[in-house]
């Protein structure tokens, strides 16, 4: 189940990723074949992006338009000392 935090989570990550594919494409003294390398990447990074965004906004709309209940996750995680 997809939530409007998980749907963020995984835009930073392939824009991590997108941004160091532009580091590689636009290093000084790079080779032919890395660049293009990194330009495929770069295409592939880019259409996952796009879909993630067109899935966050979907979700967001239904959310806002009580098409959906906004998805409710149970936290894991525990700070402190438990008793």
């Amino acid at each position: 189940m997809e939530t409007p935090g998980s749907l963020i989570d995984k835009l930073f990550t392939v824009d991590h990723k997108l941004w160091n594919q532009e580091d590689i494409a636009q290093t000084p003294g790079a080779d032919d074949h890395t660049v293009a390398e990194a330009k495929r990447k770069i295409s592939k990074l880019n259409l996952q992006r796009n879909a993630l965004i067109q899935e966050f906004d979907e979700l967001i709309s239904d959310i806002v338009l009580k098409r959906k209940e906004p998805p409710v996750v149970p936290q894991m995680k525990q700070y402190g000392k438990v008793s």
